[in-house]
């Protein structure tokens, strides 16, 4: 399979990453600066041409252009998960445009320009990361403003997608509370566990799930 992962340089899209890698499958890894992840770079040494990377920061325009340049040689994406995002305290408008540029509208611009790709791929699916602080009925604390309202547009945004996408099987997936650097040391879902239930889901999926929110062990979680 052609995968392509965001957020690739550690974390749960590192973790993704060497999950694809162990498969046998091509991946292409997302991040600002690949050559700075000991952890890519350790798989690169590791699967050689397997690995492809791309250095693009999803929150720039012109980053989907990059992606989609770097996989021309492929015939096909089979998978595409969007995990890059940001989690951001304040309630100032750029902690609100920011969010919204990382964890909404980057993630809708890497499928919709992927999509030619996507079409022509072994049943294709996409897994936006998302949260299960973006879930309204959910939310019984408040606070995260510009983080729970990024990742529910995030969910409305592959809503859309999936329906005007009928060949497609795309799906919000909640990764759990992780201990990455965003998660806190106190998390208490490890990054693997996470990876690989999010990889399980994926194939698992039926055409029938898309449009969809999940967690990563496969439960359907509330709007």
């Amino acid at each position: 399979m052609n995968v392509v992962v965001t957020g690739a340089s550690r974390g749960i899209g590192l973790e993704l990453t060497t999950i694809a890698l162990n498969k046998g499958d091509q991946v292409l890894a997302v991040a600002r600066d690949p050559k700075r992840s000991r952890g890519l770079m350790a798989l690169q040494k590791e699967f050689g041409d397997k690995l492809s990377l791309c250095a693009a920061d999803v929150a720039h325009p012109e980053a989907a252009e990059m992606i989609l340049n770097s996989v021309a040689n492929w015939s096909a994406i089979d998978t595409l998960i969007n995990n890059a995002g940001i989690f951001r305290k304040d309630e100032r408008a750029d902690d609100f445009l920011e969010s919204f540029r990382v964890n909404s509208v980057a993630p809708f611009l890497v499928t919709k320009t992927l999509l030619p790709k996507l079409r022509k791929g072994n049943s294709p699916r996409v897994l936006q990361i998302t949260s299960l602080m973006g879930s309204i009925e959910d939310n019984s604390s408040g606070g995260s403003y510009a983080y729970r309202a990024s990742k529910a547009a995030l969910n409305m945004l592959n809503k859309c997608l999936a329906v005007e996408n009928n060949w497609l099987t795309t799906i919000v997936i909640h990764p759990g509370w992780v201990k990455t650097d965003m998660g806190g040391s106190g998390a208490p879902v490890e990054v693997a566990e996470s990876a690989q239930g999010i990889w399980k889901v994926a194939h698992a999926l039926k055409h029938a799930d898309s449009g969809q929110f999940f967690d990563f062990r496969g439960k359907k979680l509330p709007w």
